[in-house]
């Protein structure tokens, strides 16, 4: 007998939060291929993150900002 949406809840409730993300995949997917539609299959593990990857990527190093801030003070002063 077909388990009811209300049977599985709960269950459902006390996924990860990715857990829930992957059971949403896997729910459209299955819907898709009922549909006829061609699903990609464009899931590819992801890398960790590493914060030092992106660490001063878009800023300029303290120093250099010291020095620049200290060249247009000396004009005012």
């Amino acid at each position: 007998m077909p388990t009811s949406i209300t049977e599985l809840l709960p269950s459902i409730a006390a996924l990860s939060h990715a857990d829930k993300f992957r059971l949403v995949q896997l729910i459209l997917t299955q819907l898709a291929q009922e549909d006829g539609t061609e699903v990609e299959d464009t899931q590819q593990p992801a890398a960790p993150f590493d914060p030092h990857l992106f660490f001063g990527v878009a800023h300029q190093s303290k120093q250099v900002i010291d020095d620049y801030l200290a060249s247009i003070r000396e004009g005012w002063l």
